[in-house]
């Protein structure tokens, strides 16, 4: 007992002392922990929300604060309902819900390593070796990314190895209650995770029974009958919360996406990237691939390796990690027959850190062929990576710093055995060694010196004060007015042609836009219906793509705009900007916002037609009549009638007669952005390689600068080159013409990849007064560049700016285009 609290003390005391070394440059930074993505678009927003239900004691039912209104279990239990961290937030006062935010992650990091602390000791490691183990498994890539990326995300790496905990008590012929308790626990915490988890468990708990068949006898189906009976018991245990929110997952939108997003493999640049992953934070990777192996993680995988049949189980399992990661089919699979993402990888921590734990143990018995095969394993990787790059180095700096890491693992390795170093010395070495890995894996995320991810986090206070004036403070006047009225913002109110963010949720705005991973499957057909034009699967309702029918059919009664887009934007009909008693327009000044702010005032507009939260039609729709109808027809009929699923008896059913007219229009290729003549080509190199396009220049005054229009530019050493291209040019852009002679039928790319722009003329523009108009577009598809696509792109660029396409110069374009 004793030593056993010495093991916690110790990883207690490194903890603290590797958390301030490693979050303390987030003092220097000014950062705080919260992502500018999802972080403060749902994450905070969704917490505060929280709080505010937490202190109200009401954490169920319905609320018309989540867009159009949404079951509060539904749409919170996938982040911070099953989250018991999460309620600890109620502890700090509401000034201080940032602060908590931050404390809450450093709280999950810290009880991941006690999760796994108490799952090590059930097996027979020796203390330091289950030390470094866990350290290993709480400062993982993994679990850094997702500390200021999505915090919730840390539950698993707790819960995975409190499940193995359960798992390995049951096969010692102990209570299955540990199990039945943290199964009950996964299942309530992230239905999605759950998932993940119950294959994780499910492959541990048969490969865990197969090495220990080796020394143990099994009565197989009384063993089967208390794993089955712990599961089912905290099924049971779980129910409560299970339920409602397995039911919201099979009705939402997310039940209609794709399998693997169509991928049968990943694209080829994904392999390639892939081995520079293993022990390097900070480099983007699609996918959702972070690994930042420490390189004492890495050395303890070869050596496993190495000695295959010995630690037969574990490898397999690390087998099933690698095929895993090759193959997009296996990755929707874990991700819940979805996208192709890798966060399930993270069950192969406790894979990794068991490898650790192993090789830690064997340290005093390694030969020199295990030493031969880590030193091959890692120059191997080197090699692997340097030819994956196109052979060459191009990484961050930060990548050097990883590998001169790896290499001083394993030279301290060598140096152990080779020197007769004490154990002492070694443990503590290799302890120095591994932290200072851990403190570099962390500023591959955390300093913007290493990495780019810093950049994308929000400065410290600015998510409090960004909640509190995303509106500059205009949804004061909303919320006085008299009834129940929804809200939305205009397009590029925050200079983004969409909404992106939760924020209105707190504000009592009832804004139509929510960005939840769970949406009402219900909201998102009808917006797909009414061909929506804005329509995700996380957002699927957004600003009603500022449609006037749609905006005014779902109660948008009020939009929050700036004040400069007035008369420079189109709005939907019928939204004024709203009068104050002295006849003055409704408008709140700037509350500026660091970084986040528009940097106008926000004027309130108002529709007198926006439809009440409850209203009667006499009259109901055909189906059949309805389902041929386009999006805007769709939305018009909405207004006349009801449209009743299966019918309705002794209800009138009306027949819709269209208002809506087509106009005749001319797709118009602007020629000014394509090189297809040599005079365009002299100008071109005239106005310093600019196309007019690029310019818009429409008057010219001579200067001293370098790159006047009366310069003198020769194209007589090259003419015939740049002829061949011009006249490429010139037959694309004919050919594209005659396509869209028509309408606008393909769109295209010049010889240097550049897209060709379009202007779409009304034949009659007569007809468009007083009319709102819709450009349907349907059918898209489109086609990615190829290598040589690229590789020629590149090669024309060069030959219409007059520059050398040097032998180095096509390496590094094959080498970006791969």
């Amino acid at each position: 007992m004793k030593a056993s609290k010495r093991s916690y003390l110790d990883y207690t005391v490194i903890f603290v002392v590797l958390a301030i070394f490693l979050y303390g440059i987030f003092l220097l930074t000014g950062k705080s922990f919260i992502w500018e993505g999802d972080g403060l678009a749902q994450h905070y927003p969704i917490l505060e929300k929280f709080y505010t239900w937490l202190h109200q004691g009401s954490l169920t039912g319905w609320s018309w604060d989540l867009g159009l209104g949404a079951d509060k279990l539904t749409t919170f239990s996938y982040y911070v309902l099953g989250d018991p961290f999460s309620y600890l937030i109620g502890l700090f006062p509401k000034h201080s819900i940032e602060l908590g935010y931050n404390l809450l992650i450093l709280l999950r990091l810290y009880v991941s390593g006690l999760a796994f602390m108490l799952f090590a000791r059930q097996r027979s490691f020796k203390p330091s070796s289950r030390l470094l183990g866990t350290l290993t498994y709480t400062f993982t890539g993994y679990s850094l990314y997702v500390s200021i990326r999505h915090p919730f995300f840390l539950l698993p790496m707790i819960l995975f190895p409190l499940l193995a905990y359960g798992i390995d008590h049951v096969y010692r012929q102990k209570s299955w209650l540990p199990l039945a308790f943290f199964t009950g626990l996964a299942l309530i915490s992230n239905f999605y995770f759950a998932y993940i988890l119950a294959i994780g468990s499910f492959v541990y708990a048969v490969l865990r029974y197969f090495k220990l068949r080796e020394t143990t006898h099994f009565k197989v189906w009384p063993l089967i009958g208390r794993l089955v009976g712990a599961g089912a018991t905290g099924f049971l245990l779980s129910g409560t919360l299970l339920l409602p929110s397995l039911l919201g997952v099979t009705s939402s939108t997310r039940a209609t996406s794709s399998f693997a997003n169509g991928y049968f493999l990943y694209p080829f640049n994904y392999y390639l990237r892939l081995p520079n992953m293993l022990v390097t934070t900070g480099n983007p990777m699609r996918f959702w691939v972070n690994l930042g192996l420490a390189g004492l993680t890495f050395l303890s995988l070869v050596f496993v390796l190495r000695h295959f049949k010995r630690y037969l189980w574990l490898n397999i399992s690390l087998l099933l990690l690698v095929v895993g990661s090759l193959v997009p089919a296996i990755a929707a699979v874990m991700n819940g027959m979805t996208t192709p993402s890798q966060r399930w990888l993270l069950l192969g921590c406790l894979a990794f850190s068991l490898a650790v734990m192993t090789f830690m143990d064997e340290l005093g018995n390694l030969t020199r062929n295990d030493f031969t095969v880590m030193i091959v394993s890692t120059l191997g990787l080197l090699a692997v990576v340097w030819a994956a790059n196109g052979f060459i180095y191009s990484n961050h700096p930060h990548d050097f710093v990883m590998y001169g890491l790896l290499l001083l693992t394993l030279g301290a390795i060598l140096s152990s055995h080779f020197f007769q170093w004490s154990q002492s010395r070694t443990i503590w070495t290799l302890l120095g060694l591994l932290s200072l890995n851990i403190i570099t894996n962390g500023y591959g995320y955390f300093s913007p010196n290493s990495g780019g991810a810093s950049a994308q986090l929000v400065p410290q206070g600015i998510a409090t004060k960004y909640q509190k004036n995303y509106y500059d403070g205009a949804q004061k006047y909303t919320n006085k007015q008299k009834g129940f009225h929804r809200s939305a913002t205009s397009k590029f109110y925050y200079y983004a042609n969409e909404a992106k963010t939760n924020m209105g949720i707190n504000l009592g705005t009832h804004d139509i836009m929510t960005y939840f991973s769970i949406e009402n499957g219900s909201v998102g057909d009808f917006s797909q219906s009414m061909d929506n034009a804005q329509f995700k699967m996380n957002k699927p309702i957004n600003q009603a793509d500022s449609r006037t029918t749609m905006n005014n059919l779902l109660g948008v009664k009020y939009v929050f705009a700036r004040t400069n887009q007035l008369g420079m934007q189109a709005f939907p009909y019928g939204y004024t900007p709203a009068k104050r008693k002295n006849g003055q327009d409704v408008t709140y000044r700037d509350q500026s916002v660091h970084d986040l702010g528009n940097n106008y005032p926000t004027t309130v507009l108002k529709s007198k037609n926006a439809l009440p939260l409850v209203y009667l039609q006499k009259q109901q729709l055909s189906q059949r009549q309805f389902n041929q109808l386009s999006g805007p027809d769709r939305e018009q009929a909405l207004t006349t009638g009801a449209l009743v699923e299966g019918g309705a008896k002794r209800v009138q059913t009306k027949t819709y007669h269209s208002q809506t007219r087509k106009i005749g229009y001319q797709a118009l290729a602007d020629d000014r952005s394509v090189l297809d003549s040599l005079s365009k080509v002299v100008d071109y190199r005239k106005y310093g390689n600019k196309t007019e396009a690029e310019l818009e220049m429409k008057s010219f005054q001579p200067s001293l600068r370098k790159n006047n229009r009366d310069r003198s530019v020769n194209i007589d050493n090259d003419v015939q080159r740049v002829t061949k291209l011009t006249e490429q040019n010139a037959r694309t852009f004919k050919r594209n013409q005659q396509v869209n002679a028509h309408g606008l039928k393909e769109m295209t790319s010049d010889n240097q990849n550049e897209p060709i722009t379009y202007n779409l003329k009304v034949n009659d523009p007569k007809q468009t007064r007083n009319t709102e108009l819709y450009l349907e577009i349907d059918g898209i598809k489109a086609e990615n560049f190829s290598v040589a696509d690229k590789y020629n792109g590149d090669r024309s660029n060069s030959i219409f700016k007059n520059n050398a396409y040097t032998g180095i110069s096509r390496i590094n374009k094959l080498r970006s285009a791969i």
